[in-house]
């Protein structure tokens, strides 16, 4: 499985992720105001995303695989991916 890092980054920030401060592209997500995952996109925003850097991607943001590649696909929504956190009990609701 290979995602385009443009194509993850642009999707990620329409999902809610924010850009973090710092010299490396990093992304946040809040909810409600409050901090709960960090991820990195690897190599800028012009590259191919390979499995080790999916796995990778997948892990910080709590999810398996197949739901990180929904996420930045978009057939996972943002309400979808809280639903998800809420359930492995990352966001207390």
């Amino acid at each position: 499985m290979v995602i385009k890092s443009d194509k993850a980054y642009k999707n990620l920030k329409k999902k809610g992720f924010l850009d973090a401060p710092g010299d490396h592209n990093f992304l946040e997500f809040h909810y409600k105001g409050k901090f709960y995952v960090r991820t990195k996109i690897s190599h800028g925003i012009t590259h191919d995303l390979g499995n080790d850097l999916i796995s990778k991607m997948s892990n910080q943001c709590k999810l398996d695989k197949s739901d990180f590649s929904d996420l930045v696909n978009c057939p996972l929504s943002q309400e979808g991916y809280i639903e998800k956190l809420i359930k492995k009990g990352v966001i207390i609701a």
